[in-house]
């Protein structure tokens, strides 16, 4: 078993070497982009509450939830025409999702009020 991971690890860091990008940034901005998009995600209903605008919350969310992909997207060489199909898949779908959620949120604050 130790085996298998000491091979999948040197295949990904081959592959970051191939490609440019750093397996162990791209996890670090993976998982650390988790509190900072949940804590936009807040600000943005705490503004609506308090009826201000949302924009730079929402900005700020989408930032986070595309981060770890716009590091592949700027620093990435060599990476595949389909990684860019990812990412630009990522980029529209987590728009749709931060506007369904924040709906969802918003609409709920507006039925406690």
């Amino acid at each position: 078993m130790v085996e298998f991971f000491d091979g999948l690890w040197q295949k990904i860091t081959e592959m970051g070497v191939e490609h440019n990008v750093d397996p162990i940034l791209f996890a670090i901005l993976y998982f650390g982009s988790i509190p900072p998009y949940m804590g936009s995600m807040f600000w943005a209903v705490q503004n609506h509450r308090k009826n201000r605008s949302v924009s730079l919350p929402v900005i700020s969310t989408l930032f986070f939830f595309i981060l770890p992909a716009l590091y592949v997207a700027i620093f990435g060489r060599n990476v595949a025409w389909w990684v860019y199909l990812i990412i630009a898949f990522l980029i529209i779908y987590g728009t749709y999702s931060v506007r369904v959620k924040l709906k969802e949120k918003f609409e709920e604050t507006d039925s406690e009020n």
